[in-house]
């Protein structure tokens, strides 16, 4: 781990010990849980993926960088461009910064043509059943 990911990882096992409020304590938990996500992805190549239980309804769904803007200006970073096929066509593209984290901890990029994942996650509060199309009848 990096000397930051240990520090942050530190405190948030100080934090969470101590919590009481549930979506702060979620939301710790999260972080924590891509801290070691993170060192899996650095150290632990060789064995198995560990699967992380997620506590929040989620859905990941593929997508393609379709270019990398640069501004031109030092202030404004550049952008990825990225194309979330399973959207409605009007809807499909986003513009982020194009600035990740490899599993190392060194800054990397998106460069056209990559192939990415994106996961949506809700609060459970901000989520309601879906009914079956059957029992819509």
């Amino acid at each position: 781990m990096t000397p930051e990911e240990r520090e942050r990882m530190n405190e948030l096992c100080v934090q969470i010990q101590e919590e009481k409020n549930y979506d702060q304590f979620a939301m710790q938990l999260r972080e924590l849980a891509d801290l070691l996500v993170r060192k899996q992805q650095r150290r632990f190549t060789n064995h198995p993926q560990l699967i992380w239980h997620r506590n929040r309804p989620w859905k990941t769904v593929p997508a393609v960088v379709n270019k990398v803007i640069k501004t031109g200006l030092a202030r404004e970073p550049e952008k990825a461009e990225i194309s979330i096929s399973p959207a409605d066509y009007l809807f499909r593209e986003i513009r982020i910064e194009n600035s990740l984290t490899s599993p190392s901890g060194d800054a990397v990029a998106l460069k056209p043509g990559a192939h990415v994942d994106v996961t949506f996650e809700a609060d459970p509060k901000d989520t309601a059943g879906k009914l079956s199309p059957a029992s819509s009848l």
